[in-house]
């Protein structure tokens, strides 16, 4: 036994090497599996800790619209279809001479004259949806709703076309007034009114949209509308 023992002892050896890493190695793959679990406790406590910190200021609040946002649409549109209504009576009264000799200068030169008063025509509708498109940008810094904008555009090209187009055809003498000629009739009249109700939306509608760009202009960056501060 003592020849067996001392003849074989580098394979007991051997094997307690072989147990030892086989039990490092299952110690070690139990060590790497196992992972410990968050502690809930500790980032529910931050989070209480940083919404106790927050100012009150730094929370999110909702836009909300000014109250009382009518008068000052309905006001400012009535400014603005006065405005366009004196422009256009001022450019009429300073080129009076245009319109008494029309039927002279039609005569000598009707090209000419077709395109001096579409130039004109058109220099104050332009000057017009300049101050509708004003007048929307003012709205839209009152009340920022952009809707009230274009009610604003829509009563200025109302007021517009009563008080420089409709109106003035009644003034004896006004410089764009043409002679009437022959009789009135009943369907005349009805076809009148019917041409100056739809002159007039289409106007209002015109200079609407003109302020309902300015209003755009006036609440593009707005938080009501990009969105909550």
């Amino acid at each position: 036994m003592n020849e067996s023992e001392q003849r074989y002892p580098l394979h007991q050896h051997e094997n307690e090497e072989w147990d030892q890493d086989e039990e490092g190695e299952r110690h070690g793959r139990h060590r790497h599996h196992i992972a410990p679990l968050p502690d809930q406790s500790e980032e529910d406590e931050e989070e209480r800790e940083r919404r106790r910190r927050m100012h009150q200021r730094e929370e999110p609040s909702e836009p909300e619209l000014p109250r009382g946002r009518l008068w000052p649409t309905l006001i400012v549109g009535v400014v603005a279809g006065l405005l366009c209504a004196a422009e256009n009576i001022a450019f009429v009264l300073l080129n009076a001479s245009l319109f008494t000799n029309a039927e002279q200068l039609a005569s000598r030169n009707a090209y000419q004259l077709a395109v001096s008063i579409t130039t004109l025509c058109g220099l104050v509708i332009f000057i017009s949806l300049v101050i509708c498109a004003v007048a929307g940008f003012i709205v839209g810094k009152l009340v920022v709703q952009r809707s009230l904008g274009f009610l604003a555009g829509l009563v200025a090209g109302v007021l517009y076309y009563l008080g420089a187009i409709f109106l003035p055809r009644y003034i004896p003498g006004f410089p764009s007034n043409a002679p009437a000629s022959g009789n009135v009739t009943f369907g005349g009249v009805i076809g009148g009114i019917v041409v100056t109700v739809i002159f007039m939306l289409l106007l209002g509608l015109l200079e609407g949209l003109a302020a309902l760009f300015g209003a755009w202009l006036a609440t593009r960056r707005h938080p009501y509308y990009v969105g909550y501060s």
